[in-house]
């Protein structure tokens, strides 16, 4: 009894490393001013590769963002040469706030930016395979899924990546199909969900971040381009929700993407500005960050100013922003600071939960 008792208060007296990261990460947020709270909301591209812009270093320099997303067109053959980029970018950042998360879109198969041992197969190849082969085992194709995302994301974070934009939980359904191809795990809601927490564990593995996309799913139209409308039933709509809903709970992610889909028995608006929306997030449990999709796209409904505005109001953590639409987002959301149209609290509850997944995934010490 007495060891029980002395075991009691020692956990008392030594709060979990959780509680930890929880009073650093306020803390952190409680020193920043808004103009640092308003920059670390934001997710950017940046031009450039094997060394940072001077145009880059200028815009940076102003706005400090909390991440920045690499493409493509950063990325050479050569993966040392990527990785001192990586390092010099977020030094530079380091120099002037907190360090950012190094995002990129590594789904596998025709989306990822960096190849090489970094390569993954295309979701939908895995239930395709376990489809295909009678002999096939459903448990050796979701071990399979965690050790390739395990040595894909050691490789991200060897080269400086700390976030990676997937996986996908939608469930492939005849109305996102032509959108979706190959990016989902497939039309069964059990196999998709243990699939993306096997990808998300694989990543966890490797000390990488992982964002589940895109809540609650996608409609047929290309968010890209044209407006998006969920045309789903409340029993369909309830079966797409299912996966985010699992992996909230038995994964704790550290980000969940919301989509510009609207759900008309939701709100009018697209899910990213609609306090409604957001909320359903919310009621899952999930008290990670809610990352809204690039506000560049025609399903944001509104110009990014208006909608990164919106959507910080709403509920959502992280904006998406292009390097040219910068400027004029990180003014609005000033503004909307400074005329009380965007609560001080709301900006820095949103930081407090970036740094706080920062300070999880090592990213700040």
């Amino acid at each position: 009894m007495f060891w029980i008792i002395i075991l009691a208060i020692a956990a008392i007296a030594s709060p979990s490393p959780d509680a930890e990261y929880r009073l650093r990460a306020a803390q952190i947020a409680d020193s920043m001013d808004v103009k640092l709270l308003a920059a670390q909301v934001i997710l950017t591209a940046v031009s450039g590769k094997e060394t940072v812009p001077e145009a880059t270093r200028k815009l940076l320099t102003e706005i400090p963002a909390g991440g920045i997303m690499l493409f493509g067109y950063n990325i050479v053959p050569n993966p040392e040469k990527n990785r001192a980029f990586i390092e010099e970018l977020s030094n530079f950042i380091a120099s002037l706030t907190l360090p950012p998360f190094i995002a990129s879109d590594q789904e596998g198969g025709p989306v990822q930016r960096i190849r090489g041992k970094a390569a993954l197969p295309a979701p939908l190849s895995y239930w395709e395979k376990l489809s295909a082969n009678q002999n096939s085992n459903a448990d050796t194709v979701i071990s399979a899924i965690e050790q390739e995302a395990t040595q894909a994301g050691k490789e991200l974070r060897r080269l400086g990546v700390t976030m990676n934009l997937a996986p996908l939980a939608e469930v492939l359904t005849e109305e996102n199909k032509p959108f979706l191809k190959n990016r989902s795990y497939g039309p069964d809601p059990i196999f998709t969900t243990n699939a993306a927490a096997a990808f998300i564990r694989g990543m966890e593995n490797a000390k990488i971040a992982s964002t589940v996309k895109h809540f609650p799913g996608n409609s047929s139209a290309d968010p890209h381009y044209h407006k998006a409308v969920l045309g789903a039933s409340e029993a369909e709509l309830e079966m797409m929700i299912e996966p985010f809903r699992e992996l909230a709970r038995r994964e704790t992610p550290a980000v969940i993407m919301a989509s510009h889909v609207i759900v008309p028995s939701w709100d009018a608006k697209p899910l990213t500005r609609s306090p409604i929306g957001v909320k359903h997030i919310r009621e899952m449990g999930f008290t990670g960050i809610i990352m809204a999709d690039d506000f560049a796209m025609a399903a944001a409904g509104a110009p990014p100013e208006i909608a990164v505005v919106e959507a910080l109001a709403a509920g959502v953590d992280m904006v998406m922003a292009w390097p040219k639409d910068m400027p004029k987002i990180y003014a609005a959301i000033l503004k909307a600071l400074e005329t009380g149209t965007l609560a001080e609290e709301r900006i820095k509850e949103a930081a407090e939960r970036i740094i706080y997944q920062k300070i999880r995934y090592g990213v700040v010490n």
